[in-house]
């Protein structure tokens, strides 16, 4: 039975205003109705699901997991989405920035409150395993779900219990409680009941409660405890050396994480996200949409046009993620050579798909040499027409030489990054009309290509989405958490190498020794293996780093934006802040 994500109650709303469950329904389904044989117990578990492709993973959600951190800026470096990526540019934010996080986890918790309370009322489960097996989606959600509230909101409303009635007292509990209470125990029950073997898309199995257990007992180093990481290591030991056990492997290669093909029978994936234009529930114009969050806009050079290629792979333009100087830095090694996960990770050359002829004016804004590229010149379609470059590359050195006597742009990073980290805003002309000007290359910067694992359709004239499954977790993250808990536990050690160079062989990186492993040297390499994948704001949160001194450090262009104190939690809306009756009690995050 495939997943409908479609609610079958109609209140759940906010934790705090939900309805009484005993208000008087026309239909006359209630939920102890509902909850008395398996076929509807399995709708109320498919309402435990319907948050997830609505608001979460595939959706906005890369701006509160990815923005605001040392790996990206806004696009062009502007102030779009200024209160995710720049912290408001210094102004105030909206409180109801993430409200559709809050609301959408409690809504979905009170499903998996349900189910979890509601178990033992069905009559014909087939056995034990059966009822274990369906329960434990609700609790691998409810985890999930609770894991993400404390890690944007802190303290928060705990509530194990169906709501059914309203209720408009609300306590907050600390996080640390928060995960010894539920998201620990959670997780684990999940892991011991789940399923071994396959599920249908978009269900757990033991694999995927094993993988975010061994993450969330690693993101409790964030609270100053150390009690967790023997667990982390452990869980995230047993997926590794069991892999064929739990239906899962490390593909060979690491661009096969992200090719088309391997999408929906992703070999690495430990849980995704299916989205499909059967159910309108999430939106049929609206899918995934994280393949268009990381396109630069090389529409700006005119040889390069985007109308009527909507559907094609790598012919986007102008998205949401702009990578910082410190991102493309990680991928370059000590001796000026790439890691070859750059040249995966990121699309730095357009072709042509018209053809062009150099005109005075962009001559003139490209800083072309006049004796090489005349007005009039033809660059024909299907030719390259763009290509960023940098230090490291094969020819960069012979091909920088000619850099303005090109048919085509031929960028060097260093005229998008300067040296102070910033991305620069200004551009000195040598060529044509001396002096300084804004930047006519700010457009042009390598672009993620992660996500860009097909599936684009166009459901209605001039909308573009994607069905492409959306990946939670994948098994490579799982050896860089044993290496971090490895290293938390024991300093630097040939244990966490040796996990972090299972990963750098695939990768056909350089290995390392124990000596090279820091907690920044952790960092780095998660963002060599993981930038883009929901992670990075966690990451900075636990490791200490989402602070001021940091960011000004390696992303000025946000840091010098950033509180401490303040932005590293998101605002509780205000929803949920009016609804309240001890607001004495239950105060709004500070600064907001």
């Amino acid at each position: 039975m495939k997943i409908n994500y479609f609610n079958i109650l109609l209140c759940a709303g906010l934790f705090l205003n939900s309805c009484g469950l005993d208000e008087y329904n026309p239909s006359g389904v209630t939920v102890d109705k509902v909850a008395e044989n398996k076929a509807g117990f399995d709708k109320l578990i498919n309402s435990c699901y319907f948050d997830l492709p609505r608001y979460f993973y595939g959706r906005n959600f890369l701006l509160v997991t990815e923005g605001g951190t040392d790996l990206w800026t806004s696009d062009l470096n502007s102030n779009n989405n200024q209160n995710y990526l720049k912290y408001a540019s210094g102004g105030s934010m909206s409180i109801d920035m993430a409200k559709d996080y809050w609301n959408g986890a409690y809504d979905a918790i009170n499903y998996c409150n349900i189910v979890i309370g509601r178990v033992d009322q069905v009559k014909d489960f087939s056995s034990e395993q059966e009822k274990l097996e369906k329960v434990a989606q609700a609790y691998f959600l409810r985890g999930l779900y609770y894991f993400h509230l404390v890690e944007q909101f802190g303290p928060c409303p705990l509530n194990l219990t169906e709501t059914t009635t309203a209720n408009t007292a609300a306590i907050r509990t600390p996080v640390l409680e928060i995960y010894e209470k539920c998201i620990l125990p959670d997780l684990r029950f999940a892991a011991e009941h789940l399923p071994v073997g396959p599920t249908e898309a978009g269900r757990p199995s033991q694999k995927a409660a094993l993988g975010l257990l061994a993450k969330v007992c690693l993101q409790t180093k964030e609270y100053n405890t150390n009690q967790y990481l023997e667990e982390a290591l452990q869980t995230a030991k047993k997926l590794i050396d069991n892999q064929a056990s739990y239906n899962v492997r490390l593909y060979a290669s690491f661009i096969d994480n992200f090719n088309a093909v391997n999408n929906k029978k992703n070999a690495e994936a430990l849980y995704q996200i299916p989205y499909s234009q059967e159910y309108g529930s999430t939106n049929v114009y609206d899918h995934n949409n994280d393949f268009k969050r990381f396109y630069c806009t090389p529409t700006t050079f005119g040889a390069i046009q985007s109308a009527g290629f909507q559907t094609e792979i790598g012919r986007w333009s102008g998205g949401t993620f702009m990578p910082t100087k410190y991102l493309l830095d990680v991928f370059k090694n000590d001796d000026n050579t790439l890691d070859p996960r750059y040249a995966i990770s990121f699309q730095t050359q357009w072709l042509s798909n018209a053809d062009y002829n150099w005109s005075r004016d962009a001559i003139v804004q490209f800083d072309r040499d006049a004796n090489a590229v005349a007005v009039g010149t033809n660059l024909p379609k299907g030719a390259l027409a763009l290509k960023v470059s940098r230090e490291g590359e094969t020819g960069y050195a012979e091909e920088k030489k000619m850099q303005f006597q090109q048919h085509y742009i031929w960028l060097d990073l260093e005229d998008v990054y300067g040296a102070d980290n910033k991305v620069k805003m200004k551009y000195t002309r040598t060529n044509q009309q001396p002096g300084q000007v804004d930047n006519p290359f700010i457009g042009f910067y390598p672009s993620l290509v992660k996500f860009n694992s097909g599936s684009l359709i166009s459901p209605k004239a001039n909308s573009f989405t994607s069905d492409a499954y959306a990946t939670v977790m994948r098994l490579g993250e799982v050896y860089l958490i044993a290496a971090e808990a490895s290293f938390h536990l024991n300093g630097a050690n040939g244990t966490a190498a040796n996990y972090i160079n299972v990963l750098r062989d695939r990768g056909g990186a350089k290995q390392i020794t124990a000596g090279d492993i820091t907690a920044q040297f952790i960092l780095d390499e998660r963002a060599r293996e993981l930038c883009g994948e929901y992670t990075r704001w966690y990451d900075l949160k636990r490791m200490g780093k989402l602070n001021r001194s940091y960011l000004m450090a390696v992303n000025p262009d946000v840091g010098q934006y950033f509180k401490d104190g303040v932005h590293g939690l998101r605002p509780i809306p205000q929803g949920q802040m009016d609804a309240i009756s001890n607001p004495g009690e239950f105060l709004q995050n500070n600064g907001y």
